[in-house]
């Protein structure tokens, strides 16, 4: 009988090879976002304004040339899985991250200008003590960062210009309010357990796990929209 589909040992055939598909994957993906990840670690330990300034300003610079389309890669190798399709991980990942570039630049300049104007008032803001529009602040990045991940998930199974997708994805995200949350919600909830408990799986899971949560929620809902539009 076959090892892959054979009781105990087919299982753990299935669970190993996802382990090492998502594992490599994620290291994949590290790999090229190491000179953002480096910045990112000394703009934590930074304690000079002028100091931060330049982090953030190459932060800023970097962000829509290289996270992006790399994340985008990573989207879409991830939905490969989903899909149970071949995937040759490095070619793929590499294939990827030519095809979808200027896509996945466009999109990373309009989430980056969103972002960085988004911080900076949230810092000024909590600067000037004003409790109610911190507040307001940390509810409008929650909902910021649900609707970069449904864009993102978005770009890799939508086939429609950056323009289209903003207004698809925004469509779709308050359409359904209670999956987009949830996801949102399952997000920030493996980011603290990634971060707080289990920092060794980071370099190996963090970011495939997380783009394997927001595409199952995203396929999900976008599924659902399709059938509803049907009827």
């Amino acid at each position: 009988m076959n090892m892959q589909s054979s009781g105990i040992m087919g299982r753990f055939y299935v669970i190993a090879d996802w382990v090492y598909k998502f594992s490599f994957a994620n290291i994949i993906w590290s790999v090229c976002n190491i000179p953002m990840f480096f910045i990112v670690l000394n703009l934590l330990m930074a304690d000079e304004i002028g100091v931060i300034v330049v982090l953030f300003g190459l932060l800023i610079m970097l962000s829509p040339f290289v996270f992006f389309p790399t994340t985008m890669a990573l989207f879409s190798i991830v939905h490969q899985f989903i899909q149970k399709e071949d995937v040759k991980l490095f070619a793929d990942f590499w294939q990827y991250t030519r095809l979808h570039y200027k896509k996945g630049m466009k999109i990373g300049v309009i989430s980056t200008i969103f972002w960085t104007v988004l911080l900076i008032d949230f810092f000024y803001v909590m600067g000037t003590g004003n409790i109610t529009f911190t507040y307001v602040f940390i509810v409008l990045g929650f909902f910021a960062l649900i609707y970069n991940l449904h864009l993102l998930s978005g770009a890799v199974t939508i086939d429609s210009k950056v323009h289209q997708l903003l207004k698809q994805v925004g469509i779709i995200m308050f359409g359904h309010p209670l999956l987009s949350m949830s996801l949102g919600m399952l997000s920030l909830t493996f980011v603290y357990v990634m971060t707080q408990w289990l920092p060794f799986l980071i370099p190996f899971f963090s970011g495939s796990i997380l783009v394997f949560l927001a595409l199952l929620v995203f396929v999900k809902i976008h599924t659902s929209s399709i059938k509803l539009e049907k009827h």
